[in-house]
């Protein structure tokens, strides 16, 4: 035991001062995380600020947000393995982490969100079809989506593991790596197929059937959340890997891939931001007079400035991914992969706390939603443990296989004189 803490401590220390600071911030957040979980499950959403005008967590951001940017994860996998582009091989492995992270995470959430766990079966046997069972539970269709695609994605990372030093030694677990290495197309194009679905139904779906919401109810929000989810992720999963690079001091990923990235990128921002432009249109001059109201007055004061923050996002994304000569620098770059992100999470902010906070009635007030302490931590110390599960495992499993190239070659080199 005194052997493995003080290998611990020796990690620790080789860290610089800057990612110390930061590992003591997650750690704290991770306790609070543990503390309030428990508060929570044991003694319910009392201890939260949900009420039937505000009926999802300050979680829920996180569940929207980890689905829309864990979307990365099926588009390399797609472009990978469907298309065969061979640029993203070297980020593949991180972006099947990040995606199983970003859906094991909204599981998590929604445990809490759910308020009674031990009905969370309800979701997968409940979905209200058929005779004098309208409307139909949207959920029980994201429900399963999730759960599917999630088991792909376990699948997917098992070859991540295998590739171990310790097990890859292991004929028999070399040989289950290196099969599954060679089917994963199968895998991708299935996960492709369920993500889209969820992408739509859970980002988009379930909230523009709500007839009843004049925030929320238009048609083409289904299709909006997958090209979000699609523009978003590939942002993401390039920014995980360029601060894990730094992170560690050296080169993971080649120079050429992250800039195939920033050209999907950048292309499916702009194709979202057009998209979104209409679906403001629509909405303006279609749906919302429907409800004999006008978009300006939908606009809380308390959240509708999201929507402008939003689109200035995307276009700042759109402008350092597109063009070459930024998206070849890295601090514009960076920029641009961190607008994307941030872009896709600010639409997600919007669509629950401005759209929770219009009323169905025009003669009321806006409502507005303040997190409890027990919300913060829940959600925050929960992207603290996804950040140091991907600390951990960049560090000991193969998960950029360039950089062990790169380091190899490093070591055969011989030193100049």
């Amino acid at each position: 035991m005194g052997t493995f803490i003080d290998k611990i401590k020796e990690e620790f220390n080789g860290y610089s001062k800057s990612v110390k600071i930061a590992l003591y911030i997650m750690f704290f957040l991770t306790a609070g995380f543990i503390v309030f979980g428990i508060q929570i499950l044991f003694w319910g959403l009392g201890y939260t600020d949900m009420s039937n005008n505000y009926p999802f967590g300050q979680w829920i951001i996180g569940d929207l947000g980890l689905v829309a940017l864990g979307g990365g994860a099926f588009t390399f996998g797609f472009i990978l393995y469907i298309f065969r582009n061979d640029k993203l091989a070297p980020i593949i492995n991180s972006t099947v982490l990040l995606g199983f992270l970003c859906y094991l995470f909204t599981f998590v959430y929604l445990v809490f969100d759910i308020g009674q766990p031990l009905r969370a079966w309800f979701g997968y046997t409940y979905p209200n079809w058929g005779p004098h069972l309208m409307p139909a539970s949207m959920l029980t269709e994201v429900v399963w989506c999730l759960t599917l695609y999630f088991m792909i994605l376990c699948v997917e990372l098992i070859p991540v593991v295998l590739k171990h030093k310790v097990l890859d030694a292991i004929p028999a677990l070399r040989y289950i790596g290196h099969y599954l290495h060679r089917i994963m197309w199968i895998f991708a194009a299935a996960g492709t197929f369920l993500s889209i679905f969820h992408q739509g139904s859970l980002g988009g779906g379930m909230w523009g059937v709500m007839y009843a919401k004049p925030e929320w109810f238009r048609p083409d929000f289904f299709y909006l959340a997958i090209v979000a989810a699609i523009a978003g992720g590939t942002s993401f999963m390039a920014l995980c890997a360029y601060m894990a690079g730094k992170v560690m001091k050296r080169e993971i990923v080649p120079a050429g891939t992250f800039y195939t990235i920033a050209k999907i990128s950048g292309i499916m921002m702009l194709a979202y931001l057009v998209f979104r432009i209409y679906d403001l249109i629509v909405r303006a001059m279609v749906y919302i007079p429907a409800f004999d109201r006008k978009f300006i007055n939908l606009l809380s004061p308390y959240y509708g400035w999201l929507y402008f923050l939003e689109l200035i996002l995307a276009v700042i994304a759109i402008v350092m991914l597109l063009v070459k000569r930024y998206r070849e620098q890295e601090r514009f770059f960076l920029t641009g992969v961190a607008s994307g992100t941030l872009a896709i999470t600010v639409s997600k902010l919007s669509v629950v706390l401005n759209g929770s906070a219009v009323t169905n009635f025009p003669w009321k007030q806006f409502y507005a939603y303040n997190p409890t302490i027990q919300e913060w931590f829940i959600m925050l110390g929960g992207l603290s443990i996804m950040v140091l599960i991907y600390m951990w495992c960049a560090k000991y499993l193969p998960l950029f296989p360039h950089a062990a190239k790169h380091q190899a070659a490093e070591a055969d080199t011989p030193a100049s004189h």
